[in-house]
């Protein structure tokens, strides 16, 4: 299976290393990172969501006017948009970046979150709402008439898109570690997404996941975030990657709080493995996890590219076929990892598809 492999697009150039104020949105600096992205061979950029983030849809149709191969994954509430209306946005989004488009549905880390937009569900309802919404989206991309519906939370009359995705259907993305997150996910989503993990740990979700999607006949794929930290020697590597913790160590006070993170199942995951232990298995870093508990998805691998390309191939081999890589320097690692670990990857890939099955 082709390995995807993603970027993260912020509304600034930043990072923890390079932090500024989460108010400043910087339309030239969304514009190079994009063209960066497209240039050194990433598949997508998701671009995230949040109460008081900037509007993504507004983001994304930039990015296609930015770029010429580059995809985007699109985080997005479900509900706070009807799903016609936002069926009929990712369409016209899909048909701008023809075939490139994935939606991310996110149904927020608390309830604090939800409630900044005027939506007071339970955490519970947000995933029983996420399912309805999911199936209208896909109503929307390939009805061909107009249709009506009448569901525990969507009732309309005749809705329809007259523009269809590309390729008739958009993939969704999905994630969260709840029980009643993994049972929708387990219905609903093509590719199952979470944060930075073990290859111990990504057993055990990619397990969990493809047990409850047998039980609606569905083999999801599964994507996971993960930082990168690249040099050209091992020692290198790891002494760069005592810089970065130092360095974000003595910006902790500019850093924002992501207090409402620590509810969601999966940043206390986060936090239980930074518990574990400073290195793990080949190459799994927790420093910067350990830094900002169950605030931060910072789990990183660090080493040269060979050893970098030879850990995430453990992943691949687990059932992870979609990465988001990213550094720690909001230009220079977009660049490295395109220069010297996403040619790497890839052909590591295509020559283990080839071999035969044992």
């Amino acid at each position: 299976m082709p390995v995807e492999i993603n970027g993260l697009l912020n509304h600034n150039v930043s990072s923890e290393t390079h932090p500024l104020p989460f108010e400043t949105f910087d339309p030239e600096g969304i514009a190079r990172m994009a063209r960066l992205h497209d240039e050194w061979g990433y598949d997508k950029v998701l671009i995230a969501n949040a109460a008081s983030m900037p509007d993504n849809f507004t983001i994304a149709g930039y990015v296609a006017a930015q770029t010429k191969r580059l995809g985007v994954m699109l985080a997005h509430r479900p509900g706070f948009i009807p799903p016609t209306m936002a069926g009929r946005m990712l369409a016209t989004l899909d048909r701008l970046m023809p075939g490139r488009i994935g939606v991310h549905i996110i149904t927020a880390a608390s309830d604090e979150e939800t409630q900044a937009d005027g939506d007071y569900l339970s955490k519970v309802e947000r995933y029983d709402r996420a399912r309805e919404y999911i199936g209208l989206l896909r109503r929307m991309w390939t009805e061909q008439a107009p249709f009506s519906h009448e569901g525990d939370w969507f009732r309309f009359t005749n809705g329809f898109a007259a523009v269809k995705p590309t390729n008739q259907q958009i993939p969704v993305y999905f994630g969260g570690m709840s029980p009643a997150a993994l049972a929708v996910a387990g219905e609903c989503c093509d590719c199952f997404a979470t944060l930075s993990d073990t290859v111990e740990g990504m057993t055990e979700v990619v397990a969990k996941v493809r047990a409850e999607a047998a039980r609606h006949g569905r083999d999801p794929r599964f994507l996971m975030s993960i930082r990168i930290v690249v040099a050209d020697s091992e020692e290198a590597a790891w002494a760069r990657a005592d810089t970065i913790r130092d360095t974000v160590a003595a910006n902790m006070g500019k850093l924002a709080v992501n207090a409402p993170a620590a509810k969601a199942d999966g940043f206390r995951r986060t936090e239980a493995l930074a518990a574990r232990g400073d290195r793990l298995e080949k190459c799994f870093w927790n420093g910067i996890n350990q830094l900002r508990g169950g605030q931060s998805n910072s789990g990183a691998l660090v080493g040269t590219p060979e050893q970098l390309t030879d850990a995430l191939m453990d992943y691949y081999k687990a059932g992870v076929s979609a990465f988001i890589l990213r550094g720690f320097d909001p230009v220079e690692d977009v660049i490295a990892i395109g220069r010297d670990l996403i040619p790497s990857l890839r052909s590591a890939v295509a020559h283990y598809d080839l071999e035969p099955v044992a």
